[in-house]
Formats: C-alpha cells, structure tokens, sequence
C-alpha cells in the first residue's frame, strides 16, 4: 500500500470516529431539553413523543468508544499502524491455516498420509481447508452425500492410495455413464435393474425369467465396463467403472435411482485444485481425511466380531429391513410410508450416516429410541414398535447396536411426515406413551392354566422373548384402539393393514384352523406349508426376516404360539375343523361347477393345489379362518408371487373384480369356505361389497393382481379400516 493509500485509509478512520463522537456529544447536549409531553408526530393514530434518551445509552456508547481507542492502539486499524502488540494475520491459525502449515510441514520429512494424519495441528489445518473447499459436497465430516462419494470409507472408484488421493485433489476427475434412453425400451431398463439387484443379493419382487433377461442385456452391453472378467472381480478398474453388486451406491440404489441411472446416464466431475491449493494444502487435506478413515476404522475395529454377526442375524429377527427400507429401495435407507387415520408418516434412515442416519447418536440414544421411543430430536411415533423391541435384553440391543454400525452409511435424506395437528407436535407423544404403553416387563412363567400342555418350558419361553419382542407379532396381529394403541386384552387377534387381514393367531384360533407345530413351523420359515402360503406383508416377513432364524427360534415362536398364554387360551369347546373336501354330491351342484371353470383349472379341480402354479385350498388356513375377509379381498385384488423362493413360486392369482358381482363371489367364497375350510357361515353379498368399496378406494384392484406400484402410488391419505 502506498503512502496515498495508508493517508486516506488512516483520515477516514479517524474522521468517522471523531464524527460519531461528535453526534453522542450533540444528543448529550440536547438531551436535558428533551420533554417526554411533547408530541412530535403521529402515525396510524400512535404518537412519537420526544422523551428523553435514557443515560445508560450514552454510558454504553462512551465505553464503546474507549474500547475502540485502545483496540486502534493496540493491534493493526489505523491504515499502516501495526499496533503496539505487533499483531500479526498469521498469528490467528484459524483465519490463516496456510501460513502456519508451511512452517508445521517444514519439519516433516516423512509425507505419507498416514504419518501426516498422526500430527493433529496438520489434520487441524487440514479440517479447516477441508470445510471451505469441500465439505459442501463431501459433508463436513467427509462422509458424502447423494450423488458425492463417502471418503472415510474403503470404496474408492479411482483408488485410495496416497498417490491415488492427491491425484485426485490436485486433477480432478471426470466420470461418465452415457444415457441409454435410445437404445433400451422401458421393460428392458427394468429388467436390467432387477438383475443388478439380484446380482447384489437383494430381495427383490420380481419374476425369475426378468432376472434373467436383464442378465442377457447385461453381459451385451455392461458388463466391458463394469467386469473385469476375473470371477474374483465385479468391476473394471482400469476404467473407473463402479462396482454395481455391493452396497455401496454413488447415486442411489433404489430401483428408481439405478433405473433413471440407465435410462439418463451421469456426468460426475470432480475439480481440479492445482493451482489453486498448495502442495501443503493438498496433503494436509489429505491428511484430514486420511484421519477421518482411520478414525472410522479405529472404531469398527473396536466392535466385537461375533456381537456384530449375532446382531445381523437379530436385525433380520426383528425385521428392520422391512420398515427402515422403502420398496425397492436400500435397505436400512428409510422412505416406507406408514398411512394412519392421523396423516402419513415416513420409516427413517438408520444406517451409520451421520447427517441422515444414525451416525450421531451413541449406544444410550440408540437404547432409548428402540426400547423408550425417545429420539434424539422427538419422541418416535408408536408405528416404530419400541412398545414391543422394550423386551429386547440388553445384550442383544448392544448386538444390534454393533451391527447396525457396521453396514453401508446411505445418504439418503429421510422423507416430511405428513401428520395433522396435534398428532405432530411430538411432545405430544409423551403422553401417548404415558397412557397407553404397558412398561411392565414380561412374565416368562407358565401360566397354571398351561402347566400340562407345556411340556418344553424353555422353548415356550424362548418363543415369547421372540415373539413378543423381536419379532414383535402383535404389533400386526393385534388390533388397535381410537389412538393406534393395541388392545393388550385382544393380542393376536388379528388387525387391517394395507387392505389385508393380518389375521388372527391367538392359540384357540390355530387350534380350530387344524395348525399343528410342524405346519407353523414350515409356514414360518419357508412360507410355504400344508395349510397354505404366505402371502402380501407376511410373505416379507418370511422374505426378510424368517428364512434367515435357525430352525430352534422358528419352531420356538410356533410352539409358544400354540400353547398360547395368560389370557391367550384355547377355549375348552373349542373343536379343531375338519374339512370333508368336495363330496360327490357337491360335485353336482352350479356352485361346483362356478368353482371348477373358475378356480379349478389353477387349484386342481379337487382344491388340492397345483405345484408351482397354485397353493392348495383344502385345510388352507386362510380359508378355514373364522374371518373371510383375506378369502374376499385375494378375489377381489389377485395376487402376485411371493418371490420367496423361485422353485416354490406360485402363478400370479387373478382379480375377480370386474368378472363377478358381489353376489356370485359371495356364493363362490362360501361354497369354497364350506367345503374346503369347514367353515359352514355364509358369506352375503354384503361382506363382499364392503371389503371391496373399501379396497377401490384406497386403489388397490386396479389391475389383475397386486404389483409394488400400486403401493407405492396408492392415495396415501386413505387408511384402510
């Protein structure tokens, strides 16, 4: 700066100071003529009076002023003026980090990242760079978000050496996957989603010969990218090419991402710093996030390696997937809806992300959220079954605890509830909690009343811990009061949800419906038995969760529920059904011969069944239950496969909705009920019409059989009831 410059910088200051000076002293002066009586003007009827300035005003201002004398004096403000503390800009390490950092590196002769990463000032300088030239798409903490790539993790597209990094900061990087719009029709794009997933070991509805024709469009098109045609590899390296079968997702990993993925490609850039930052400033930046990884592995190291698989195998026990993931979308990422007769209200993102997860909280805030309901920024709505996971031992929560930390940190922002007043003011939930929540803890005794039919104490008790718990059946198959509460003195005796029947399970209704522990217990882990199929929400459950237990825990839960418990007992009239099947004089009748051009040519002319296209209907539990209304709405809706396992797959099931009136449905279902289930109360044309109002109007028969679509376009603000 020129002497022109230090003048004119140095006389402005000082002329606005004694300026300001002079202004205080003039109201000063005027100040005891001031009289508070005096209107000066009026304004939409309120008048300005012209009261006093109060003394202490003028006191702050003198104090300011002295205060402003001696920082000019003291430290650089006065144009050239280096003050008499001889302050420097470097002398502040968070304004400056560069100068500092030259003279912390100029004593370093060992650069690597890993050495440069034990030396807290550089990784302190480093943080600061990182926050101002980074952080705004990697996040503060380094840990990306959509659509940037996570840095403290182990997947690294061009490589995570040294070499690799500092390469990367200092030229950038270009990616590019081109749009495959023109070449691919809309079937062919799903089709090589669903085999990408599959690829991935992701559970997916979708059919065999899909999966498979999505392959073919692969291995002619993708994979001289994206496989470097060594089994042991999933990607080609040497161009860059993302890996597309693990769960690590640069631009999301629904269907709905990796379908608009293919169908209009991506332009990933990463700017080039050289020139723009130091060799310094690049390793210390390095360094930053060098610290970052080692740190996150320092902490995953911590965990106990069997707690962590114990903890996947309780995950899939109490079916976190299921809610915490939103269809066809990645798992643990969130975004399931959960429509109540209060609004809408979205399942969140618990992986390990730290801006959208669960990465912030620690072992007593993730506790209290799953057994207390308590989050960290609200009490948790009672759709997240902490009334249930509270009898989860602390031993298996510190299991799920170590789990959950360890799979994929999704980026992936958790989705607005839509909940009216006062349903979403979350204090609010307190109250719900205080009311209606049962914090007694369970009773592992057997009842006096069951003490001759259970035979195996430890399996009944292990079955409840299971059941009432983890599994958290009765949060489905119980039903729920005016305020979503369940109805403690009804468990297991069944509820409504998404337009199906979770039925009943309660001991005197499996008693009657002829289950016995082997059929449950068959039902429960394959989802697949003499009574039936599982199918809708249960056929996930099977999917996500229980094909995964041993065989012990599985036939735990079915023994525990067919013994039943205190106030869950089979009523001493209680009298199994037994269906004849079609007698020759049913074989006569109109309504055999409605069955036998409708549902015969699937379900075998006897209702039997057929393998691999339709499940049997004699002594199916679905058919024998007291409540029809399944029976109603699978005629009403169709079906489609469960998906559970290919070499037990089922047709699709047609919907009746626009063949048959209520009328002739209504005769179809009760002479199969009759017959096939034992069941001789009719079904009127009235049940048929009032499950099927209910289902138009939440969408659900719209087309020949339920889809994933229909659920996740349906009018969220129906709830099914």
């Amino acid at each position: 700066m020129n002497v022109l410059w230090h003048l004119w910088a140095l006389g402005l200051t000082i002329l606005f100071f004694f300026l300001m000076i002079g202004v205080v002293i003039k109201y000063w002066r005027s100040n005891h003529r001031a009289n508070e009586n005096t209107v000066i003007d009026t304004f939409d009827g309120i008048e300005e009076r012209d009261a006093p300035v109060p003394k202490l005003l003028f006191i702050s201002y003198l104090i300011s002023f002295i205060l402003s004398a001696g920082y000019l004096v003291l430290y650089p403000g006065l144009a050239g003026w280096p003050g008499l503390l001889d302050w420097k800009q470097s002398n502040d390490k968070l304004s400056d980090p560069t100068t500092t950092l030259q003279a912390q590196m100029s004593v370093i002769s060992d650069r690597s990242l890993v050495n440069l990463a034990s030396d807290d000032l550089i990784v302190t300088s480093g943080q600061i760079l990182f926050q101002t030239h980074c952080a705004a798409c990697h996040r503060s903490n380094a840990q990306g978000q959509e659509n940037f790539p996570n840095l403290i993790d182990h997947d690294w597209l061009w490589g995570g050496s040294d070499e690799d990094i500092l390469d990367t900061i200092n030229n950038g990087r270009e990616g590019v996957m081109p749009s495959w719009k023109a070449v691919f029709t809309p079937e062919q794009i799903e089709e090589l989603a669903y085999f990408i997933l599959a690829k991935g070991n992701r559970d997916i509805d979708a059919p065999a010969v899909k999966i498979q024709i999505g392959q073919s469009i692969f291995e002619e098109n993708c994979i001289k990218c994206h496989w470097d045609g060594k089994p042991e590899n999933k990607n080609n390296e040497d161009i860059n090419a993302p890996n597309l079968f693990d769960s690590v997702w640069l631009h999301g990993g629904s269907v709905e991402d990796i379908q608009y993925s293919i169908t209009n490609g991506w332009i990933s850039i990463m700017p080039s710093f050289q020139g723009k930052l130091s060799e310094d400033e690049v390793l210390a930046i390095g360094a930053f996030i060098t610290r970052a990884r080692l740190d996150n592995d320092a902490k995953l190291a911590k965990l106990n390696s069997s707690s962590v698989q114990r903890g996947k195998y309780l995950a899939r026990a109490g079916d976190c997937v299921a809610c915490h993931s939103a269809i066809g979308g990645e798992p643990f990422a969130g975004g399931l809806p959960f429509v109540t007769p209060f609004g809408t209200l979205y399942s969140t993102n618990i992986t390990p992300h730290i801006d959208e997860g669960i990465g912030s909280y620690n072992y007593d805030e993730f506790r209290a959220a799953l057994v207390d309901g308590k989050g960290k920024h609200g009490y948790l709505y009672p759709a997240m079954p902490y009334t249930s996971y509270q009898y989860i031992n602390d031993k298996d929560i510190r299991a799920l605890w170590d789990y959950l930390q360890t799979i994929v940190a999704v980026p992936r922002r958790d989705d607005k509830n839509d909940m009216m007043f006062p349903s979403n003011v979350r204090l609010g939930l307190l109250g719900w909690n205080l009311v209606f929540m049962d914090t007694a803890p369970l009773d592992y005794q057997v009842p006096n009343e069951l003490a001759k039919q259970v035979d195996d104490v430890e399996k009944w008790q292990r079955g409840k811990y299971l059941a009432m718990g983890l599994g958290h059946c009765s949060e489905c198959h119980t039903p729920r009061n005016f305020a979503q509460a369940l109805e403690s003195d009804r468990l297991f005796h069944g509820n409504l949800i998404d337009g199906w029947n979770a039925p009943a399970i309660d001991a005197n209704e499996l008693y009657i419906d002829g289950w016995d522990l082997k059929s449950l217990t068959d039902f429960l882990k394959t989802g697949n038995s003499g009574k039936g199929t599982a199918f809708a929400g249960m056929a996930d459950v099977v999917k996500n969760s229980l094909q995964y237990m041993t065989l012990d825990d599985i036939e735990s839960i079915a023994y525990y529920l067919l013994k039943g418990d205190k106030g869950n007992l089979i009523n001493a009239n209680a009298v199994k059904l037994s269906p004849s099947g079609f007698t020759d004089s049913a074989y006569q009748t109109a309504d055999y011969k409605l069955f036998s051009e409708t549902c015969g040519a699937c379900h075998g002319q006897d209702g039997k069944g057929r393998n691999s296209i339709a499940p049997t209907l004699l002594h199916n539990g679905i058919i024998m239950h007291s409540d029809p209304y399944n029976t109603i709405a699978v005629t009403i809706r169709g079906l489609s496969p469960s998906y559970i396992d290919e070499r037990r797959n089922f047709m699709s099931m047609v919907s009746f909705s626009e063949i048959f009136s209520d009328e002739k449905l209504a005769q179809l279902i009760s002479f199969v009920r009759k017959y096939l289930g034992d069941r001789h109360e009719p079904v009127t044309r009235a049940d048929v019409k009032k499950v099927r109002l209910q289902l138009e109007k939440a969408g659900f028969t719209g087309g020949l059989h339920t889809t994933p679509d229909m659920f996740i376009h349906r009018d969220k603000n129906i709830d099914i009831e």
